[in-house]
């Protein structure tokens, strides 16, 4: 009866080792490439189908709101969290207990002797280690998300930063089409000069030279809001649309003496607002609950190593008995002090990093403050200098073209510094723009329209 006893259990055990089976996922790049060459301009959120980017004009704010939902690097992030989750369900869960099964009295000559034995074993969770593990893993759950958070802000930063330099090519893109147009008049001007006598070949030639580059500086203006585009459809985690993609919104002016925040009170606004402040805390908070789970661990504990424990002889049931065992650890040889040691130096290198963290976000905000400062102040003084020159230059290529007395080589060299004074400016809005949402970044959130000296603020 022992033997066939004996061979249920195994039969058991291994039966239920068994029922866990493991079920392989295949990777297929090839059907992946074909969805993504499917969904076109539609990104792909994680929990399901995302909004498509449309035909209407691309706001900001709805870049933004794209781009978190369809990043598809953010959404491989996000999927990476059920690691954490999976860690603090480990931290959570008791240990299994052991069942033993023994044949005893095999030294009996007859079969009828043998008896068995069996008992179940099993150690309790030790409170302050338990407590611990799940204390830091639930720390570990914390920093993986603030972590997200500031890839989030980035990403939604990021996105802010393309869809504003494409406002600024199609700026540049607009002043190109209407040099090309000057070119084109001055071309034709010179052309009808030439035919009355008052204009040589060489004016000629060096009109049509000058259309050829007010030509290619619009195409190099065009593959740059190409490039752009691109750009910007990667963080929104879709493909570029086949038709005329469209952004909505201009490069706002802000007043000259627009307030600016104390890098004081940013430095406090980060100090609430910055996730990447917030993951440094909570890594802090993980290693010190993993001290606390090291320390509990150097106590004395229990473990019930029979509980219970039935034995008993074949043939004669009278012959049964029944107990109890309770082992505990004795920490004398080991008080668990390298461990302790280890935990002990890893609260304090999170202590450090949380520092680092603090000064790292003062000296950001202080150069994204000089950034704006030393940015507004030049785009006041090229409003000064340069707005009304190019109005005047506007005025006189007017009156010089009604009267078709012009000088070939003084225009075009007014036009290509024209031009590039206009590029300039538009560089210098896109360049505080810029500023602006690299200060924000630092912060952490929209750090309201004071301390952005008038300019419009969303939130993703």
């Amino acid at each position: 009866m022992a033997t066939q006893t004996l061979k249920k259990i195994l039969v058991l055990a291994f039966s239920a080792g068994g029922l866990a089976c493991f079920h392989p996922e295949p990777l297929d790049t090839g059907a992946m490439m074909s969805d993504l060459r499917r969904s076109q301009s539609a990104p792909v959120a994680a929990g399901g189908a995302a909004p498509q980017v449309g035909n209407e004009p691309l706001a900001e704010s709805r870049g933004v709101a794209l781009a978190l939902a369809g990043n598809r690097d953010l959404r491989a992030l996000r999927l990476a969290r059920g690691v954490a989750v999976g860690e603090s369900v480990t931290a959570a869960e008791l240990a299994n207990p052991t069942l033993r099964f023994e044949v005893t009295h095999l030294q009996e000559a007859s079969f009828g002797q043998l008896g068995w034995d069996t008992r179940l074993a099993w150690e309790p969770p030790q409170p302050g280690v338990r407590a611990g593990r799940r204390g830091a893993a639930q720390a570990r759950i914390q920093e993986f998300d603030s972590e997200l958070s500031e890839k989030e802000w980035d990403l939604a930063c990021d996105v802010r930063s393309k869809h504003a330099t494409i406002v600024a090519v199609d700026a540049e893109i607009q002043i190109a089409q209407d040099t090309l147009k000057n070119r084109q008049k001055l071309g034709d001007l010179v052309t009808r000069r030439a035919a009355q006598g008052a204009a040589t070949r060489f004016e000629i030639d060096l009109a049509k030279l000058s259309l050829v580059s007010a030509a290619r500086t619009l195409d190099e203006r065009r593959l740059s809001r190409t490039m752009a585009v691109h750009d910007l459809f990667r963080l929104l985690g879709a493909t570029p649309p086949v038709t005329s993609f469209q952004v909505a919104g201009t490069l706002t002016e802000e007043a000259p003496d627009a307030p600016v925040l104390t890098a004081e009170a940013l430095e406090d606004q980060a100090m609430q607002s910055r996730p990447l402040l917030s993951a440094a805390k909570a890594r802090y908070e993980a290693a010190q609950e993993t001290l606390r789970a090291e320390e509990a661990a150097r106590w004395p504990w229990i473990r019930l190593s029979a509980a219970p424990r039935i034995r008993r002889k074949e043939l004669t049931g009278s012959l049964t008995d029944f107990g109890v065992g309770l082992d505990v650890t004795v920490p004398i040889l080991n008080f668990n002090g390298g461990r302790i040691q280890s935990a002990s130096a890893a609260r304090d290198a999170a202590r450090g990093q949380v520092a680092s963290a603090l000064e790292s976000i003062r000296v950001d905000i202080a150069k994204a403050l000089a950034d704006v400062a030393a940015q507004r102040a030049m785009l006041v003084r090229l409003h000064g200098e340069i707005e009304p020159i190019l109005a005047d230059h506007d005025r006189l290529l007017a009156a010089a073209a009604q009267v078709a007395e012009l000088d070939v080589r003084a225009f075009l060299a007014a036009e290509d510094m024209a031009l590039a004074s206009r590029t300039q400016l538009i560089d210098a809005k896109l360049q505080l723009k810029k500023a602006h949402i690299a200060l924000e970044r630092v912060v952490g959130t929209h750090v309201g329209t004071g301390a952005m000296g008038g300019m419009e603020t969303r939130t993703p």
